[in-house]
């Protein structure tokens, strides 16, 4: 079984979903430490002023804080109010906004406790869009005891408890995930290959690596086949 394993992202960029849709099962990576300022809290969009960062705040916590425990903070504010007018401010005349904008002013209409739970809930809702169905697993479901293991043991250990045989990764583990300790534990592994694919946007030049809400809002039904077009090679 091909899998990619993830942590959960604010919402995340377009080659985060072709990871999803290329594999048959799609982890959520949530039992490892949270990472402040990184983009499991935060994510960019497009506004008529540039390219703008929305931002999770989230509660005082201790460093080693698994993802799956970490909470959002709403001292002084809600926070989802001022993403969602920002959002509305920066998409408003997008030709597919008006489509898609109750499912996601429901999203942010909430009051999540949990920063994963926003996340996954945010990416299952674009999936839906998208219309990907994959599986999706937590890795804090497995109570791993995995505390003393290196990075790649962690997911050789993770992929077993999963029935993962087949690792599809991000570009940017492969500077940390040994691949001969992988072929050795025979889970052969594709790191992602994604050339950026350019769609009309509003304000000006195309920016790239956005969230994938700014291609759902510019280009709807026609998201996923542009998400798809990216793969090198298209395989």
């Amino acid at each position: 079984m091909r899998g990619t394993i993830l942590q959960p992202t604010y919402l995340p960029w377009i080659g985060y979903f072709e990871m999803i849709n290329s594999s048959d099962v799609f982890i959520v990576f949530d039992h490892v430490q949270f990472e402040r300022k990184s983009w499991q809290q935060r994510n960019k969009i497009k506004t008529a002023n540039g390219i703008a960062y929305l931002t999770v705040p989230v509660q005082k916590a201790h460093r080693e804080t698994k993802i799956s425990e970490i909470k959002i903070s709403y001292e002084g504010y809600n926070p989802f109010e001022k993403h969602w007018k920002t959002i509305e401010l920066s998409y408003k005349k997008a030709p597919y906004f008006e489509k898609y904008k109750p499912y996601f002013e429901k999203i942010y209409s909430k009051k999540y406790v949990l920063l994963r739970d926003l996340n996954v809930d945010i990416i299952k809702l674009i999936s839906d869009i998208l219309g990907v169905k994959k599986k999706i697993i937590f890795s804090s479901e497995f109570n791993l005891k995995d505390g003393g293991m290196g990075k790649s043991e962690k997911v050789i250990n993770l992929c077993k408890k999963a029935g993962i045989d087949h690792l599809y990764d991000a570009k940017g583990a492969e500077d940390f995930l040994d691949r001969a300790l992988f072929q050795k534990e025979g889970i052969p592994i594709d790191f992602q290959e994604f050339l950026h694919p350019e769609y009309p946007q509003l304000w000006g030049k195309f920016a790239p690596y956005l969230s994938v809400i700014d291609l759902i809002f510019n280009r709807g039904d026609k998201s996923l086949d542009i998400i798809k077009s990216g793969i090198k090679n298209n395989k």
